[in-house]
């Protein structure tokens, strides 16, 4: 019986975790999915929705270290909580105040709450799975985010187009209260096994051996790579999910519902795939690291499919963006699993560190493609950087492999 309720419990927990980190990542793409509704309405530009989406992934990239070394001291279940509550006021305000000033406060705001449901959600999920399942649990805590913008692109879309895209999120923002309050009540706190007096240290000491840093609260050798890694991996994958609607809109000659559906279609199959896949990783077992180098180089295939749509039509661009899409969030979930793997012990930290490489690439990634395209009049540019950028990324996620072996070697 006791085995039941804590398999129930796991469930519960991945769930609620699951919900918060996609509702929490609608700021990032709103811009992305309703850019044409925000040019059409407020007459922003593609260079000012770009600025938009970048401040918001740049502000949790820049909050990352210090939110994951704050989400350890406040505990996962409030972390989380009060990350909801910050989305659902920003939304708020946009909703009240149209213009764009607001909206860059809230991308602001929002960003840097984002921060605390990165490191909250693992957190979360690695205390209450078990270790063998941790590659599934973090996909499907992955898929939250995939699954939210498949909502937004495929309802989101549509509906703003209907009715505003004010009321769609007057609708979103009691619904986010609503999981607030349910990550309060039903997330453990799940504080890591690391000292708790330097929960909050400088940033420049969270990857290395900063000066007054306890010996037991220092991340593995050579863990800066995580960060650099996920860096180029987010810089080159972003415009995925930021450009797709309007690129098969302007280059594929698709109208915006239409962009918007294969968008959403996209993301509900790399969803189900990178489950499948996690699963089957989780199976496999050993080596953590190596499912992401394969998976990185499959994203670049990806990309490359899309870049190769400008000449191709909308099919190369549609099998890139399936493929791209599910090899990075696959990659994604199953980098969450190794980076726990690699410092266990200091899972909020890790992740944070983690992830300001992360954000700080979607910070560069999303205006600058949108100013390559503004420059340039096409998306030649902007997707043949990505391709560079994702297949980079590559290589450091196999130097990652090593960083991770020797942190096991090391615990052993």
């Amino acid at each position: 019986m006791s085995g039941e309720r804590g398999s129930r419990r796991s469930g519960v927990v991945l769930t609620v975790a699951t919900i918060a980190i996609g509702l929490g990542s609608i700021p990032g793409f709103l811009f992305g999915y309703l850019g044409a509704v925000f040019e059409d309405d407020l007459g922003i530009s593609e260079p000012a929705l770009g600025v938009l989406i970048g401040v918001f992934f740049g502000a949790t990239g820049l909050a990352s270290t210090v939110g994951g070394a704050w989400a350890e001291r406040l505990g996962a279940h409030k972390a989380v909580g009060l990350d909801m509550l910050v989305v659902a006021a920003g939304l708020l305000l946009a909703v009240l105040v149209p213009t764009f000033p607001s909206l860059l406060v809230m991308a602001a705001v929002t960003g840097a709450g984002y921060a605390l449901s990165n490191a909250g959600t693992n957190m979360a999920v690695a205390a209450s799975i078990a270790p063998a399942r941790h590659g599934i649990a973090m996909a499907v805590r992955t898929a939250g985010v995939p699954a939210v913008g498949a909502i937004q692109s495929l309802v989101g879309v549509a509906a703003a187009a209907t009715f505003g895209w004010r009321p769609v999120l007057a609708v979103v923002v009691p619904v986010i209260v609503v999981v607030a309050v349910l990550c309060f009540w039903l997330l453990p706190a799940a504080r890591s096994s690391g000292d708790p007096a330097a929960a909050v240290v400088e940033a420049h000491d969270l990857v290395g051996d900063g000066p007054g840093t306890p010996r037991r609260a220092r991340l593995p050798a050579g863990f800066a790579w995580y960060p650099i890694a996920a860096f180029l991996l987010i810089a080159g994958t972003q415009p995925i999910y930021s450009w797709s609607v309007l690129y098969l809109d302007e280059v594929g000659g698709l109208s915006v519902p239409l962009a918007g559906a294969l968008a959403s279609i996209g993301s509900a199959v790399a969803v189900v795939a990178m489950i499948v896949l996690a699963g089957r990783f989780d199976r496999t077992g050993g080596d953590r690291v190596r499912p992401v180098v394969l998976l990185t180089a499959t994203a670049t295939i990806g990309v490359a499919l899309l870049w190769l749509g400008i000449l191709a039509g909308p099919v190369s661009m549609t099998a890139g963006l399936v493929l791209g899409g599910l090899a990075q969030l696959t990659a994604i979930g199953m980098m969450h699993a190794a980076v726990v793997a690699t410092a266990p012990h200091l899972v909020g930290r890790a992740s944070g560190a983690t992830m300001a490489g992360y954000y700080l690439g979607a910070l560069l990634s999303a205006p600058l493609f949108g100013l390559s395209v503004d420059a340039t009049g096409g998306y030649g540019l902007g997707w043949g950087v990505s391709v560079a950028l994702v297949a980079a990324s590559v290589l450091c996620f196999v130097r990652c492999r090593s960083v991770t072996a020797q942190a096991t070697a090391a615990r052993a």
